[in-house]
């Protein structure tokens, strides 16, 4: 068994592979892993003060979309929980998984969560459980099963680009 730091050294492989895949489809995109440029605080959500997703970023019209990897389908349902979290906070929220550890878990989509698979020798990101469909000039995917907080998700969307803007 690997230990934890190595799980997440195997985690950022994916992390530059998934913002080109991100930045193809219009978004400006940072990847936070566990820096702490931006810590999103989460405390009138949650009991905990802060989170720091994995790679956050923002398109044109100020939607926000958050990208939680992991390498360990075992610890599935914890990032599906995080997922839940970001989702009260942002439009767009997706899990990342290595292909060789994928496996479709048709629930995401009907809690309005995307899946990306990244192979690990090509570098290349599939897109099984879609969330930026276009429809009528509008991107959206699912009708959710909460509501988003449009006011959080404006104020994240000013962080972020605050934050790009100063990373320049």
């Amino acid at each position: 068994m690997a230990n934890p730091r190595e799980n997440v050294m195997r985690q950022r492989v994916f992390y530059e592979s998934i913002k080109n895949w991100l930045e193809s489809k219009g978004f400006r995109v940072l990847i936070t892993g566990d820096k702490t440029e931006l810590v999103i605080t989460v405390r009138d959500l949650v009991p905990v003060a802060y989170k720091i997703p994995d790679l956050i970023g923002v398109d044109k019209s100020r939607k926000v979309i958050i990208v939680e990897v992991e390498q360990n389908k075992k610890k599935f349902f914890e990032v599906l929980g995080r997922c839940m979290l970001w989702k009260c906070m942002a439009t767009f929220v997706y899990i990342a998984f290595p292909e060789e550890e994928f496996q479709k878990a048709k629930a995401l989509e009907q809690l309005g969560v995307g899946l990306l698979i990244v192979n690990e020798n090509s570098n290349e990101v599939k897109e099984p459980i879609t969330m930026l469909l276009k429809r009528n000039n509008d991107i959206f995917k699912t009708l959710e099963l909460h509501p988003l907080d449009p006011r959080k998700e404006e104020q994240l969307a000013m962080q972020i680009e605050n934050v790009i803007e100063n990373n320049r």
